[in-house]
């Protein structure tokens, strides 16, 4: 079994590669510079980072953005009007990992 240091060195090199992969795909604070960003991308664990590039990968691949992601939730649940737009808001607020899992738990659910 590969350890999340052995993974980050086969698939990236380092983990100052995987980090400068992540920057572009992750949202920061409006008054965060990039090197601040990076810092403290750096002094988060090999494992959470290897979990943030594969939503982000999930997320490109299988919706393209956030916002077509939102669209794709509202979509399975039906929401029109006012209503939508409500919804909307609501679910913009949620994390990457919080839209995926409510979408995968919505396509299942309709599945049955």
């Amino acid at each position: 079994m590969s350890t999340p240091l052995h993974t980050v060195k086969d698939k990236f090199g380092s983990k100052e590669a995987l980090v400068d992969a992540l920057m572009p795909l992750l949202e920061r604070n409006d008054d965060e510079s990039d090197a601040e960003f990076k810092d403290r991308l750096m002094r988060v664990s090999n494992r959470k980072l290897l979990r943030l590039h594969e939503r982000a990968d999930t997320l490109r691949d299988g919706f393209g953005s956030r916002d077509k992601l939102v669209d794709a939730i509202l979509d399975l649940r039906g929401a029109k009007g006012n209503n939508r737009d409500d919804q909307q808001r609501a679910l913009s607020r949620l994390s990457t990992g919080r839209l995926l899992s409510t979408h995968w738990g919505l396509t299942r659910a309709a599945k049955r």
